[in-house]
C-alpha cells in the first residue's frame, strides 16, 4: 500500500510527464494539479487565455464574481479593455439571473464596482494571467446560478452562487 506522500510524488511525477509532452511547464503542471477547479470557465475573444470564475458569492444584496484568467497561448500580453465606457457599461458588464439582467453596481462617485481595466500577460511559466471582479445586484434567493458577460470575453454560463451570511 502507497503512504500519501507516495501518492502525491506520483502524481506529481504524472503531471510533470504529461506536461512536459504537451509542452506545458513545471510550474504549470504543479499549480494545475493543486489548484481548486473553476465554477465555470469561458475564452478571451482572442483565445489567448481561459477565464475561469473562481468565486461567485451572494452576501445580503451584492453578488461578487471573482475570475482567474489561465494562459492558453504563451508570451502573449493583450488588452481586454481599458476602460469602462457608459456604452459598455450598459451592454458589456451585466450578469443574467433568470430572465432579469443586473448591471454592474456603482460607487458613491459613479464608478462600475469592476477592475477598471483588464490585461493579460501570458508568460511560459504563469499560471494565472490577469484577474477580474464584478460587484452586481444579488439575484433572489431562489436563483441558484447566473451567467455572466463581460467585454472581451465569451458568457459564461451556469456559475452556481454560494450564499454566505452578511
Amino acid at each position: 500500500m502507497c503512504s500519501n506522500r507516495s501518492n502525491l510524488r506520483i502524481a506529481a511525477c504524472l503531471a510533470l510527464a504529461i506536461g512536459s509532452a504537451t509542452g506545458v511547464t513545471a510550474a504549470r503542471s504543479q499549480a494545475l494539479a493543486t489548484s481548486k477547479p473553476p465554477l465555470a470557465t469561458g475564452i478571451t475573444n482572442s483565445g489567448a487565455a481561459e477565464a475561469q470564475v473562481i468565486e461567485a458569492t451572494r452576501k445580503g444584496d451584492i453578488l461578487t464574481i471573482k475570475i482567474r484568467f489561465a494562459p492558453l497561448v504563451p508570451d502573449k500580453m493583450e488588452s481586454i479593455y481599458a476602460q469602462i465606457t457608459e456604452k459598455d457599461y450598459e451592454n458589456s458588464f451585466y450578469v443574467l439571473a433568470g430572465d432579469k439582467k443586473y448591471l454592474l453596481l456603482r460607487d458613491s462617485q459613479d464608478t462600475p464596482l469592476a477592475s477598471p481595466q483588464l490585461s493579460i500577460r501570458n508568460t511560459r511559466d504563469s499560471t494565472v494571467s490577469g484577474t477580474w471582479y464584478g460587484r452586481f445586484p444579488a439575484p433572489p434567493k431562489d436563483i441558484t446560478e447566473v451567467s455572466l458577460t463581460i467585454h472581451g470575453v465569451e458568457t459564461i454560463d451556469a456559475i452556481p452562487i454560494a450564499d454566505k451570511q452578511p
